[in-house]
C-alpha cells in the first residue's frame, strides 16, 4: 500500500482564510433558481483552522490514493457541501424553494437581531 502524502507546511500564525472556486448560475448572483451554468468564481470565506485542516488533508490524500473518491481538490469538497447545506437551508426556511437571488451581498456581518 503506497504511503500517505507528506503534511503541507504549517501555514502562517493567524492564517484562517482560503479563496475557494463557488459555482453561481447568472453574473454576480449568490443564489437564484435556474442550475448553475459551470462557471466557476472565486470568493474568500473563512474557515475554522481545524475544518479547514481536516477539508485539506483529506482532499490531498483522496486525490492521490482514493480516485474512486472524486476529490481531485478542496473544491470537490467545498462545493457539494455547500450545495447539500443550502438545500437543507431552502427547505427548512423558504418551502424548499430557491431563495430569492442576490446581485451583490452587504459587506460584513448583519447586526445580531435581539429577541422578544
Amino acid at each position: 500500500m503506497a504511503t500517505p502524502p507528506e503534511a503541507a507546511p504549517e501555514p502562517a500564525a493567524g492564517v484562517n482564510e482560503i479563496t475557494v472556486a463557488v459555482t453561481v448560475s447568472g453574473v454576480d448572483q449568490a443564489t437564484g433558481p435556474e442550475r448553475s451554468s459551470g462557471r466557476r468564481v472565486q470568493r474568500t470565506v473563512n474557515f475554522d483552522r481545524e475544518v479547514l485542516e481536516r477539508a485539506r488533508a483529506a482532499a490531498t490524500y483522496l486525490a492521490a490514493y482514493e480516485a474512486s473518491a472524486g476529490v481531485r481538490s478542496l473544491a470537490d469538497i467545498v462545493n457539494p457541501a455547500v450545495a447539500a447545506y443550502v438545500a437543507e437551508l431552502e427547505e427548512r426556511y423558504n418551502g424548499g424553494e430557491a431563495f430569492r437571488p442576490v446581485i451583490r451581498m452587504p459587506p460584513g456581518r448583519p447586526p445580531r437581531r435581539q429577541g422578544p
